[in-house]
């Protein structure tokens, strides 16, 4: 054999090694989705880790820092959760990404903010989700990768910050679509006097905690 022929040989051996090393070559989509997977059986330390590695491999991955606001809101790492939900707000969605990735974003943001207490910003980013996401003839928001989670569990949320900050007609308009939206035949606390505003909040959190066992 030639060494030219050999030369071809060795050539034609490492394009082919170098190939088969690309077909295994994670995008940060490829992360964030395995992330997701973590996510889905409760595995949220690792599961961070994988949206961590996805962001670093593109800083514009969307769903990345959706992935890393929920995990650090799971891991109940609130001021972290709420900085990368915030990033990612600002990021493009990706226009192959069949998820509503803002939608989830807010929805997380809500959370988050209603657990650190901080009513404005509940109110905020669920008037926000609400917009993004109430159309007509369009299903009922829900979290793609938790389905006990929904626009139900947002309205709710919101709720509470409206009652807390004492924006009782909003509250009982929140409360009113909820009611509805489960078939209930449950009236809505209208009454907002001293001893109306604790009916209201008993009812607040009959419905929370209605939520949380669905």
């Amino acid at each position: 054999m030639s060494k030219t022929t050999l030369l071809f040989i060795m050539a034609i051996g490492l394009i082919t090694m170098d190939a088969c090393r690309k077909k295994f070559y994670a995008t940060a989509e490829d992360m964030a989705e395995y992330g997701w997977e973590l996510f889905e059986t409760k595995e949220y330390l690792p599961s961070n880790a994988w949206f961590l590695d996805a962001v670093s491999e593109d800083s514009d991955w969307k769903d990345g820092y959706n992935g890393l606001g929920w995990t650090y809101a799971k891991l109940m790492v609130l001021d972290s959760s709420i900085s990368h939900f915030t990033t990612g707000l600002a990021k493009k969605q990706h226009q192959w990404n069949p998820i509503d990735v803002q939608s989830e974003i807010l929805a997380g943001l809500t959370f988050a903010n209603h657990a650190l207490g901080k009513d404005a910003k509940v109110i905020q980013y669920g008037r926000a989700f609400l917009d993004s996401t109430v159309k007509p003839l369009t299903a009922g928001w829900m979290f793609t990768h938790d389905s006990l989670l929904n626009y139900l569990d947002v309205r709710i949320t919101l709720a509470a910050s409206y009652f807390a900050v004492g924006k009782f007609d909003s509250t009982i308009l929140q409360v009113t679509v909820i009611l509805d939206s489960l078939n209930s035949s449950e009236l809505p606390i209208t009454d907002t006097t001293l001893v109306g505003r604790k009916e209201m909040a008993k009812q607040i959190m009959t419905l929370q905690d209605y939520l949380l066992s669905k």
